[in-house]
């Protein structure tokens, strides 16, 4: 299962460019959409957690910082972590003048992973796309002046050539994600050595090279996942909120979140209250 918002566009078909549609989905455990086909160009950005991306001929493993592109005609399939769900944004567009723009993008069909660390400016692009409700040909135009600087944004990113399969499973790297969801929030890279009889720093290598990402890191994903799903899903205070997902101040809590989502946590739930009244 998911929890997406989504603003539909619908441009007449002869234009060069069409802005198609525009998205985020903060998804459960193990959620999977595909396979599946479009006639459209696709560009999602992992905001946080972990999933895995698969195309007809590869599988990649990804999280936070990292998106991907779909090409029109192009099956693929997507799933979300069962620990560390992702919550990812998409931007969907087609037309010729797209055809064009596409062919000077780092990315394509054979290498459509790129790194991104920094996407503020997305954010806001894509919050900007989501709320806007004006039908007038102003807007129309605005709209366009998004999607071309999302573009120019992916054109800086790094691509991410991987032509490997799945990487291998490591038991103690899989008991450490039960130990992280078993004893939250009170879990720590040293609790984990600990109770697994390891080494910090090599079952830290381990770890990095099992999932892709630090301890640390992981840990933060975590965090800021299980923090969104009691935002969106609960009346809990913010402060409540905090204490229940590690961090030591509300603030605290507030600067990651707007960090990873683009939003303050309150504008963050009022978003999500008016996009699925309308």
């Amino acid at each position: 299962m998911e929890k997406a918002v989504t603003m539909n566009f619908i441009p007449p078909k002869n234009d060069q460019l069409r802005l198609l549609s525009v998205g985020r989905s903060d998804t459960l455990s193990s959620h999977k959409y595909g396979p599946a086909v479009r006639n459209y160009y696709l560009i999602h950005y992992i905001l946080a957690g972990l999933g895995t991306f698969q195309t007809e001929q590869m599988t990649y493993r990804l999280h936070a910082g990292q998106g991907f592109l779909i090409e029109p005609g192009q099956e693929t399939t997507y799933i979300a972590d069962k620990n560390t769900p992702w919550s990812y944004i998409w931007i969907g567009f087609a037309g010729s003048f797209a055809d064009q723009l596409m062919q000077q993008l780092p990315i394509n069909r054979h290498d459509p992973i790129f790194s991104l660390p920094n996407a503020k400016r997305l954010l806001t692009l894509n919050n900007r796309l989501l709320t806007q409700k004006s039908t007038l040909t102003t807007q129309k135009l605005l709209d366009l002046s998004y999607l071309l600087e999302y573009l120019s944004i992916i054109s800086t990113a790094k691509t991410v050539i991987s032509k490997t399969p799945p990487r291998p499973f490591d038991p103690y790297v899989e008991q450490a994600i039960y130990l992280i969801a078993q004893n939250f929030p009170q879990v720590s890279a040293n609790f984990l050595a600990t109770q697994i009889g390891l080494d910090r720093s090599y079952l830290g290598k381990r770890f990095k090279r099992s999932t892709g990402m630090t301890i640390q890191t992981y840990l933060r994903n975590y965090r800021i996942t299980q923090a969104r799903h009691l935002i969106e899903s609960t009346n809990l205070s913010l402060l409540q909120i905090a204490q229940a997902c590690g961090y030591e101040r509300p603030d605290s809590l507030t600067r990651a979140f707007k960090q990873t989502y683009g939003l303050t946590p309150s504008n963050f739930k009022q978003q999500q209250r008016e996009l699925m009244s309308n």
